[in-house]
């Protein structure tokens, strides 16, 4: 395990290395039982923004979905395929956002997704024997964090706090995207007074704000994910989508010509002929 002071040095070690690709640091302090994780996805939600073409509104809801899935592989064993699901079910709208213990993301929103938000927010998590795990409570908020504190409350029984941000342009593109959480184990404690917008206009990356949360606890890192936005998506996946329709009904598309299958996650399009299926 990862396991090195959360100092100045480390700081500039994780900046030269990491520069302005999107990462998640995990810390803690020596003696108290909690654990931050902090994470930078701002290329990640501006790849969704490009591929969606989102407008703003729909750019940071997406985007603090992608920031929530990412911070829910906390709880999926590290550097593996195991995937976490969210999805965010409304009365016009949905939004879908799955990630894995690689760091890999990906989401779609379809819809209005207009506010006041009514719905239900839905978690599946695939554990280590390929059984997934499914939670499921009501929104209770039109703010995705508030959704996921409520979730982690209602679901995990830990004490967490979380903070999302998505920070655009003037022209809509994302400036910065990024997300914390914090989760207090036992009878530990820790009062977070900061705002996560305000460091992040001035610059902060994932190691400053989980060492500004810990504070003088002596922040140890304790691990490092590299996130990207990636869909696994193949001709043989779209395929087989195929077989889940009835024979008549691949017949009368395949009638008017190739049939013709959309990734949702990342757009891609795949056309198959009669002879190809």
């Amino acid at each position: 395990m990862l396991y090195k002071d959360l100092n100045e040095k480390t700081r500039e070690e994780l900046k030269d290395y990491f520069q302005e690709r999107d990462y998640m640091v995990i810390a803690v302090p020596k003696l108290e039982l909690m654990r931050v994780y902090a994470l930078r996805a701002s290329k990640s939600v501006e790849t969704a923004r490009r591929i969606h073409a989102l407008d703003e509104e729909r750019t940071k809801i997406l985007g603090e979905a992608l920031l929530s899935v990412l911070l829910l592989t906390s709880s999926i064993k590290h550097a593996t395929k195991q995937k976490v699901l969210l999805k965010l079910s409304l009365q016009d709208g949905v939004v879908v956002a799955e990630a894995d213990g690689m760091g890999r993301v990906r989401g779609f929103i379809e819809g209005q997704v207009k506010r006041p938000w009514e719905g239900t927010l839905t978690v599946i998590k695939e554990l280590r024997l390929g059984t997934p795990y499914t939670s499921i409570v009501p929104v209770v908020s039109d703010s995705m964090k508030e959704n996921l504190a409520y979730y982690f409350e209602q679901s995990e029984q830990v004490k967490t706090t979380v903070d999302l941000s998505v920070l655009l342009d003037a022209e809509g593109k994302v400036l910065v995207a990024s997300g914390y959480l914090l989760q207090v184990m036992g009878d530990a404690f820790s009062n977070i007074d900061i705002s996560l917008e305000k460091l992040l206009m001035r610059g902060s990356r994932p190691e400053d704000i989980a060492r500004l949360i810990l504070k003088d606890k002596e922040p140890r890192l304790v691990g490092l994910k590299e996130v990207e936005y990636y869909c696994p998506c193949n001709e043989e996946i779209a395929r087989s989508s195929l077989s889940l329709l009835e024979e008549s009904q691949l017949e009368e598309i395949l009638s008017e010509g190739p049939a013709e299958v959309v990734c949702k996650f990342c757009g891609r399009i795949y056309r198959f002929t009669k002879d190809m299926l």
